[in-house]
């Protein structure tokens, strides 16, 4: 049976507020005795074990940590429901905030509740607001104490996104001018971040064992690469596609020009249309090729695009839930689409609902009823 006697010791320390001096003074013992128990690298005498459970006031099981294997069954399976998006989005929230009040020291509960927050919150400056004092007070203590990097990282990634979304201008009649200090705050944070270059998928291609373990780590380097150089290019600047913002419709040429290589990019790394990861980044593609080509009065190849959502929706779901891929740079590299979104051919309805407003003469092609009905139909 593994023991969790040091986590076990910190995380009573903690609660109790004391820090590790404060505990050796109770125990007449060092506080670097304190730290090696901690870190487990010694444990106490079994003869003072009564006694320290007793300045707890926990049992000697509790102590010792006995227990700690089924919290730590019961932290697995809320991370699987979270990783896993086996709940809504509300229901995520709730039983993650449940387990950060059941598991207040454990960081991996912490980060996730951290991201559920603000993926839950509503939309518009005062739905951000209102979750600001909460947000920043996880993301300081993940920060301050978690000893984990790629915790600290995470949180710090949703952390900025939150803060730049706060500091960017808003609707007039909330706040017309943002908030610089928070951009100021958010660039900080920026800079004590790990470049591409040092990050864990490219460094592993270099200390990776030879063979298939070195194998892996190129494809999912490859694989990630090919992610955010897509995501890049459609963020760049005057080819940044917003069907709901009439001010890009003037780069509508420009658009079908960014996307279009994005789409022959991942075409390029998945010959087989294996798309994994990029499945819903095809799908979401095509639907803004279709809308920006249907304001230039492509309409053939709006429709062409818009079978290409439909299709590569309905094989992704006809899928077992390990895809295996084939294309030939990735071959042998699986992919769990219970990592991603489920039921892709449901969510096409975003494409055809009021989401992307149409032009009324696409609108009135008796092709376009056809995917009404089928938007109604999912």
């Amino acid at each position: 049976m593994k023991l969790y006697f040091g986590e076990s010791v910190r995380r009573l320390r903690l609660a109790a507020g004391l820090t590790q001096e404060q505990l050796a003074q109770r125990l007449h013992v060092t506080f670097q005795t304190i730290s090696k128990w901690e870190r487990n690298e010694s444990y106490p005498d079994i003869t003072m074990l009564p006694a320290l459970a007793g300045l707890f006031n926990v049992k000697v099981d509790e102590l010792l940590g006995v227990n700690q294997a089924e919290n730590e069954q019961r932290v697995q399976e809320i991370m699987d429901m979270y990783d896993k998006n086996r709940k809504t989005r509300q229901e995520r929230l709730a039983i993650l905030k449940a387990a950060v009040a059941e598991f207040p020291l454990d960081y991996r509960i912490l980060v996730r509740y951290l991201e559920c927050l603000l993926g839950a919150r509503g939309p518009g400056l005062k739905a951000s607001l209102a979750v600001e004092k909460e947000v920043r007070e996880i993301y300081e203590n993940i920060v301050e104490h978690c000893k984990d990097d790629s915790i600290r990282i995470r949180a710090k990634r949703g952390f900025v996104q939150y803060l730049h979304q706060l500091a960017r201008p808003f609707d007039p009649e909330e706040q017309p001018l943002g908030n610089p200090a928070r951009q100021e705050e958010c660039e900080k944070i920026l800079a004590e971040m790990p470049s591409l270059m040092t990050s864990r998928e490219h460094i592993a291609t270099l200390v990776t064992m030879p063979g298939e373990p070195q194998l892996r780590a190129v494809q999912e380097k490859i694989q990630k690469s090919l992610w955010l150089l897509t995501h890049a290019i459609g963020r760049h600047g005057p080819y940044v596609a917003h069907p709901g913002d009439e001010s890009t419709y003037a780069n509508a040429a420009e658009i079908v020009y960014a996307h279009e290589i994005e789409m022959k990019l991942i075409a390029l790394i998945y010959p087989d249309g294996d798309y994994g990861i990029q499945t819903w980044h095809i799908i979401y593609t095509s639907g803004y090729l279709a809308f920006y080509h249907s304001l230039l009065s492509n309409f053939d190849a709006a429709f062409e695009h818009l079978n290409r959502a439909i299709a590569v929706a309905r094989e992704f779901d006809a899928q077992p839930q390990i895809i295996t891929h084939t294309s030939p740079l990735l071959a042998g590299l699986s992919y769990d689409k219970t990592c991603c979104d489920q039921n892709h051919t449901k969510r096409l309805e975003c494409l055809f609902a009021d989401r992307y407003p149409w032009p009324e003469e696409f609108r009135e092609d008796p092709r376009f009823q056809q995917y009404l009905n089928f938007s109604q139909e999912t």
